[in-house]
């Protein structure tokens, strides 16, 4: 086995996931959250799904040298769906790309009180500048960037537990739960929707990395983010329902909560979280731009400008508003993606072993 190329995957595959909605907090609030307690149990569901859908796509991807998720899902759907689910899935990149502008947007603004336009230009701009240098870069900014973020927000818990009054989270959560609309009424359900969209939005990253890596790095590599990925979902969930009821105004929850150990503390989260976001900015454009210019013969580059001229607009409705209306969508789109995957996984077992 090796380590290193393991660490790599597992780093790329967090920092896939972890990008605006994540890092802010501001899904964790929307989807686990306002269940209170029984969010816990949410983020466990999401554990064993990044573990048996990962594997399955590396099982198929690799079996079958595929290397994009375009391909991925021609080999597991038929012909029609697969189609549809293609266009959509390509829309559900699109849109994470705006939701990230938009994120981007909001933490200046909460931060620095300017207006959003600017942090949605900076974003651009190293977006830009990074795709020059495609996924060799991406993979560097995930390996120094997603340790120190796992490290930074475990320091924050242990600041909070040491520092802060005991806090009774089930009361604290009941104050706002009653006020939430939700296309989700279930936490089973919600889990689902959850994990759904983040695999969906990793496919474009996984089924590239399984034909480059071994079957046992590649499973070991998800099983290692996978586990990470949810242990920092823990703690950032516990924060949110530990500042309840006045964290739920916030578009970036993370960052108020970071208010109370000083400006420092609150400096360093506002910059992971944005290098985070960048991650998975560059990871949506370019899987996207990847099977754009395969289909149509562009360049990756000019593919790149298109799709920062759709998403830009749109990024303008707001963070919030995009994560709690598309989110759910595409979750559900999510489930048409596994129930091929898991299908054809079981109907071809035995070749892919």
């Amino acid at each position: 086995m090796d380590f290193f190329n393991v660490f790599k995957i597992a780093c790329i595959f967090i920092g896939t996931v972890v990008g605006a909605g994540l890092a802010s907090g501001k899904e964790i609030y929307q989807f686990f959250s306002i269940y209170g307690t029984k969010s816990f149990i949410g983020l466990i569901v999401c554990f064993v799904m990044y573990i048996v859908i990962g594997n399955m796509i590396c099982n198929i991807s690799n079996k079958k040298n595929l290397s994009s998720y375009n391909l991925l899902i021609n080999e597991i759907c038929p012909k029609v769906p697969g189609k549809i689910l293609n266009i959509f899935t390509g829309l559900y990149y699109l849109f994470s790309s705006s939701i990230i502008f938009a994120a981007s947007g909001s933490i200046i603004n909460q931060f620095f009180s300017i207006h959003k336009i600017y942090g949605i230009i900076l974003m651009i701009l190293v977006t830009l500048i990074v795709m020059k240098f495609s996924m060799k870069g991406l993979s560097v900014l995930n390996s120094i960037s997603v340790p120190l973020m796992i490290s930074v927000i475990f320091i924050m818990f242990i600041l909070f537990e040491l520092f802060s009054d005991p806090i009774n989270v089930q009361t604290n959560v009941n104050e706002v739960i009653q006020k939430e609309i939700r296309f989700h009424n279930n936490i089973i359900l919600s889990s689902f929707l959850y994990g759904g969209f983040n695999i969906l939005s990793a496919t474009g990253i996984l089924a590239p990395l399984s034909v480059e890596n071994s079957k046992k790095n590649f499973k070991m590599g998800i099983f290692l983010g996978s586990f990470f990925l949810v242990f920092i979902s823990i703690i950032i969930n516990y924060l949110i329902l530990a500042n309840m009821p006045y964290i739920a105004k916030y578009d970036i929850p993370l960052l108020y909560v970071s208010k109370i150990f000083g400006r420092g503390l609150q400096i360093l989260i506002l910059v992971l979280i944005w290098i985070e976001m960048l991650s998975t900015e560059t990871s949506s454009v370019y899987s996207l731009a990847k099977s754009l210019s395969l289909k149509y013969n562009f360049s990756i580059f000019k593919c790149v400008l298109i799709i920062l001229s759709i998403s830009i607009p749109i990024s303008i409705l707001g963070f919030s508003k995009l994560i709690g209306i598309l989110y759910p969508f595409f979750g559900f789109l999510s489930f048409i993606f596994m129930f091929y995957i898991i299908k054809y996984s079981i109907k071809n077992k035995n070749s892919l072993e």
